[in-house]
C-alpha cells in the first residue's frame, strides 16, 4: 500500500536540514539627508537601530516589487535599512522553530493566524509591542472582531492586518441545466456533485486539496465541520472531536471527496486547474480564483470549452459562496487573517515605528497586490474611520465590483474576523499552531482518503494523535471501546 502520508512528510521534513534560505533584499540608507515621516496619527519613538529584519510570507514577483517599495519609502523617511525576506507560506513555521534555536529571529513576521497564539505563548511574539503599536495606530481602527482573534492571555499578540473568506464556487449554467439548488447545505452539495460527475468525460463534481502537505487540506475540512457545528475543542481544554457533529462533518467529508473527486491527492493547484478547465463542478478555495475566473491572469487562462469564445465566461457563470451548512439551521463560513507580529528579539522602538509605517504610509501599497484576498483590518484612519474598508473591492481595472457586482463585495467584504476558527476563540489557539505546524488534520485526512483508515477509525487517530499534543491532557476516552460498543 506504501508509505503512510504521515510518514512521507516527516521525511520530507528532514530533508529540510538545513532549512533553504529565502532570498534576502537589504535596503541600504540614503546618503543625502532627507525630510522626517509625516505626521501620522500617533507621535512615533525615535528609532535607536539602524536595521530591521522582516519575514513576509508572499514570494511572488508582485509582491516582491510592492515590499521592495515600501521598504525604500521607509528607509528614505527613518534612516533605517530594511531587510526582507520573501518566505514560503509552506516553509514559515519551520524557519521561525529553527530561528528560534538558533537566535536569529527577526524583528517583524507577517503571518497566519493560525500561528500567533502559539508563537506568543513560546515567548516568540512580543504582545507589550503590539499592545504598544496598536494603541499608537488607534485601537478602535481595527475590526473589533479581528483584535478579539489576535488576542491571547488578555493582550494584543499581533496586530491584524487583511484576512479573506473561503470560497465555494459553482458551475451556475450546469446547476440550471439540470435545476440544481445552491449548494449551501451538505444535502444540496452531495446531490450537485453527484450530477456533475461524469466518469467519462474527466469531469469530477467535487474538487478540493487533499494533500498532506498543505495547510489548505485542513482548511477545507474545518469549514465544513464547522458548517455541521463541530467544534475541535472547548473552554476547557477537551478535545470534541468524537462528538456527533464532528463525526457526522467527517462522514459527509469522506463520502463526498471519496465518490466525486478526481483519483489521487488533489492540491491548490489541481483543485484551480479542474476548475478552470471545466472539469469539475464545485470546488472549494480562496478569493485568488476570482480574477483567473475573469481571464485576468495571462500565464493561468480559464480554458474550458466556452472559455475561448469569451474570457469571462467562468465569472459571469459561476455562483460564489462564503457560507455552508452542515445537517442542522446554522450555516458557518471560514476565514483566515494575516497579521503583523513583532518578536521578542525586535527592538520596540524600531519595530513599533516599521508597524505604524505598514498601517498608514505603506498600508495602501500592500492591499493593491491580489487585493482579493486582502480585505484590510484596520477598517481606516481617525480621520476617515472607513477609509480602507470602503475602497476593497473597488479599486483596480477592472475592479471586483465591475466584475462580480455590489452583492457579492458586500458578502467577501462583511464579517471576515468574525467567522469561527477552531480552537481561538475558546482560547486554545496555541494548540492550533501545533495543529497546523505538524499538519496533524491534514496527514490523517489523506490517511483517510487513501484507504489507510474508515471514517469511524480516523477519528480515533485525529483524537490521539491531538490529545498526544496537549500537555496532562485530562479527559481521555477509550474511543476503541466506544467504537466496539456502537458496532455491536
Amino acid at each position: 500500500m506504501g508509505t503512510p502520508p504521515r510518514l512521507e512528510v516527516e521525511a520530507t521534513r528532514a530533508a529540510w536540514t538545513p532549512t533553504p534560505t529565502p532570498e534576502k533584499l537589504l535596503l541600504p540608507v540614503e546618503d543625502t539627508p532627507v525630510a522626517t515621516m509625516p505626521a501620522a496619527e500617533a507621535t512615533l519613538p525615535t528609532a535607536p537601530y539602524q536595521t530591521i529584519k522582516v519575514w513576509v510570507n508572499e514570494t511572488s514577483a508582485e509582491h516582491r516589487a510592492a515590499l521592495q517599495q515600501m521598504a525604500a519609502e521607509f528607509t528614505a523617511v527613518n534612516q533605517i535599512d530594511v531587510e526582507l525576506m520573501f518566505v514560503s507560506p509552506l516553509l514559515l513555521p519551520n524557519l521561525v522553530n529553527t530561528a528560534v534555536l538558533s537566535n536569529t529571529l527577526p524583528d517583524i513576521i507577517i503571518h497566519p493566524l493560525e500561528y500567533t497564539a502559539g508563537w506568543a505563548e513560546r515567548g516568540v511574539l512580543n504582545a507589550n509591542a503590539a499592545e504598544t503599536a496598536v494603541n499608537q495606530i488607534g485601537r478602535d481602527t481595527f475590526d473589533p472582531a479581528a483584535l478579539e482573534l489576535v488576542t491571547a492571555g488578555g493582550q494584543i499578540a499581533a496586530l491584524p492586518s487583511d484576512g479573506y473568506k473561503q470560497l465555494l464556487i459553482y458551475r451556475t449554467d450546469w446547476f440550471d441545466e439540470a435545476n440544481l439548488a445552491v449548494p449551501d447545505n451538505f444535502a444540496a452539495m452531495f446531490a450537485a456533485a453527484e450530477t456533475t460527475t461524469d466518469r467519462e468525460n474527466l469531469r469530477s463534481g467535487f474538487v478540493i486539496p487533499t494533500e498532506s502537505n498543505l495547510v489548505t487540506t485542513h482548511q477545507a475540512f474545518e469549514q465544513i465541520a464547522l458548517a455541521n457545528g463541530c467544534d475541535l475543542i472547548d473552554n476547557k481544554g477537551e478535545v470534541l472531536l468524537p462528538e456527533p457533529p464532528c463525526r457526522e462533518a467527517l462522514d459527509f467529508y469522506y463520502r463526498i471527496v471519496n465518490q466525486f473527486s478526481p483519483i489521487g491527492v488533489q492540491t491548490d493547484t489541481s483543485t484551480r486547474n479542474a476548475y478552470l478547465a471545466g472539469r469539475t463542478g464545485l470546488i472549494m478555495a480562496g478569493p485568488e480564483m476570482l480574477p483567473l475566473l475573469a481571464g485576468l491572469d495571462a500565464a493561468l487562462p480559464p480554458t474550458c470549452p466556452e472559455c475561448a469564445d469569451d474570457a469571462r465566461f467562468l465569472a459571469e457563470n459561476s455562483g460564489i459562496l462564503t457560507e455552508i451548512q452542515g445537517t442542522g439551521s446554522t450555516a458557518a463560513g471560514f476565514s483566515n487573517l494575516r497579521n503583523l507580529g513583532i518578536t521578542n528579539a525586535a527592538n520596540v522602538d524600531t519595530a513599533v515605528v516599521f508597524a505604524n509605517f505598514w498601517f498608514n504610509e505603506g498600508y495602501e501599497t500592500w492591499l493593491a497586490v491580489n487585493s482579493e484576498r486582502k480585505v484590510p483590518m484596520r477598517w481606516g484612519t481617525a480621520v476617515n474611520p472607513t477609509q480602507f474598508i470602503d475602497a476593497w473591492g473597488y479599486t483596480g481595472t477592472p475592479s471586483l465590483a465591475e466584475l462580480y457586482g455590489d452583492e457579492v463585495i458586500a458578502q467577501l467584504r462583511d464579517g471576515v474576523a468574525a467567522a469561527p476558527r477552531w480552537g481561538i476563540r475558546q482560547g486554545q489557539g496555541a494548540l492550533l499552531t501545533t495543529l497546523y505546524e505538524k499538519l496533524t488534520i491534514a496527514i490523517t485526512l489523506q490517511e483517510m482518503l487513501s484507504g489507510y483508515f474508515n471514517p469511524a477509525q480516523t477519528i480515533i487517530e485525529a483524537y490521539n494523535r491531538i490529545t498526544a499534543q496537549i500537555p496532562n491532557y485530562q479527559y481521555d476516552r477509550d474511543l476503541e471501546e466506544e467504537l466496539q460498543e456502537s458496532e455491536n
